[in-house]
């Protein structure tokens, strides 16, 4: 087990540095090996988070850099709503985003709350994360089938399979403000689990409110037909036994002011995709749009199918994984209430998209235990809809025991992308609705 001691986050090699300026574009990586592996890692250490190095130099992991044929960015119009933030609000001292003019938490904010942020702010790292927040809850309501498996050195054991229902009250485009929110409620989570029939109807919904006041969180449990209620500090247990915790949603869903954040370094780091060429998706009627993946079945393509590998079972097969180069900021946070199962988290978040590529969690005695890798592709609409924040695979790997899990999203029609309130609204997240849904 490794304790933390020094971080190191800055500085790059001279060879890395070389292979920087051969870049063309941060999505083109002109001068790299085919395969990043044991054998030649140390050249390339500093483009490769710890957790990712360590995985790569026992063995565990190979990365397969390579070169993407779009821009992975936020849409544009997006970008222009974020503009007119600038200036409009601050961080108060209990970690809550608020108007600079009246002090009050806001309601609705579109585009990033932030659009400038001064890295020598002591609140940079919370400003960071908020925007991390809102380029999500730009997506308004989703729909997606996502079924985790759970993975040893052997292989998959078992899976769950079902779909999780998001809704955002805040971060939404003006014209699709849900005004009617009296609760105070930032966004809603439902996840139903369909199968296996041994875990069916075990589900969970989850209210996360703007103020000061815990998440209330309803578990059905179908052995005692009956609902119950959670901890906010459950929100870090163990989702259904896998290495993951509901906070984890979109790497980060917490609640912000839960957690103490600190921004303490900028580098450039090796990040996945999953397709080389953007994915043309087109808009439905009412705005929305059905998500597509680049890969057939359940989940990307893992070690463990392999014929020969040698490898971690749950590391991506290198054939399934395009590495690129992207600038990050790295962020700290450290949990608030002493009641919560993890300790430090260090995130690895997109300067330009403020995506969370990688998090490395360590446990409450400050023991590296877990890292959480994403890979995406990229996808848009006619309409500059696109799918940037999302993820197509997310692996959650503990360390300590030797297992991970894998959550990977499917193709299915049932899916949806920034669902308007006439097709994912409040009344659906209701707990009498919840009741019925899970009988």
């Amino acid at each position: 087990m490794e304790r933390k001691k020094n971080l190191k986050y800055f500085g790059l090699s001279l060879c890395s540095l070389l292979i920087l300026f051969l870049c063309i574009g941060i999505g083109q990586a002109m001068d790299f090996p085919k395969v990043i592996d044991k054998t030649n890692c140390s050249k390339y250490k500093d483009l490769l988070i710890p957790a990712m190095y360590r995985a790569v130099e026992r063995g565990g992991w190979v990365v397969t850099p390579g070169a993407v044929n779009f821009k992975y960015k936020l849409p544009d119009s997006f970008i222009a709503a974020s503009a007119k933030n600038a200036g409009q609000f601050d961080i108060n001292h209990d970690g809550d985003l608020i108007e600079k003019s009246t002090g009050k938490i806001p309601l609705n904010i579109y585009g990033l709350p932030f659009p400038n942020i001064n890295l020598k702010d002591s609140e940079a790292g919370s400003k960071i994360i908020a925007n991390s927040s809102y380029k999500i809850f730009r997506f308004m309501g989703l729909i997606v089938r996502r079924p985790p498996i759970w993975v040893n050195q052997s292989g998959m054991e078992r899976y769950i399979d079902g779909l999780d229902y998001h809704l955002y009250m805040v971060g939404r485009p003006p014209d699709q403000k849900i005004t009617n929110n009296p609760d105070m409620i930032r966004d809603y989570w439902f996840s139903r689990v369909l199968e296996p029939m041994s875990m069916k109807g075990t589900n969970t919904l989850a209210y996360i409110y703007l103020d000061k006041r815990e998440d209330t969180t309803y578990a059905y449990v179908p052995a005692i037909r009956r609902i119950r209620q959670t901890p906010a500090s459950s929100r870090s247990d163990p989702f259904m036994g896998s290495d993951g915790w509901v906070d984890l949603n979109f790497m980060w869903g917490g609640k912000d002011r839960t957690m103490k954040w600190k921004y303490v370094g900028e580098k450039t780091i090796l990040v996945g995709f999953t397709y080389p060429n953007t994915i043309p998706l087109q808009d439905n009627p009412d705005g929305s749009y059905i998500p597509k993946y680049p890969y057939t079945g359940k989940h990307i393509k893992l070690g463990f199918e392999v014929p020969g590998w040698k490898g971690d079972a749950w590391a991506p097969a290198p054939d399934a994984i395009i590495y690129v180069p992207r600038k990050v900021w790295v962020v700290e946070q450290m949990p608030k209430d002493a009641y919560y199962n993890w300790g430090l988290h260090v995130n690895y978040i997109d300067q330009e998209t403020y995506t969370i590529w990688y998090k490395e969690v360590y446990d409450r005695a400050g023991v590296f235990r877990t890292w959480i890798t994403m890979f995406a592709s990229y996808s848009e609409t006619p309409s500059d809809k696109n799918n940037v924040g999302d993820w197509d695979c997310q692996i959650n790997a503990d360390e300590k025991v030797h297992h991970a899990t894998v959550t990977s999203s499917v193709n299915d029609q049932r899916n949806i992308f920034y669902a308007p309130a006439s097709r994912l609204s409040p009344d659906f997240m209701t707990v009498a609705n919840f009741l019925m849904m899970s009988k």
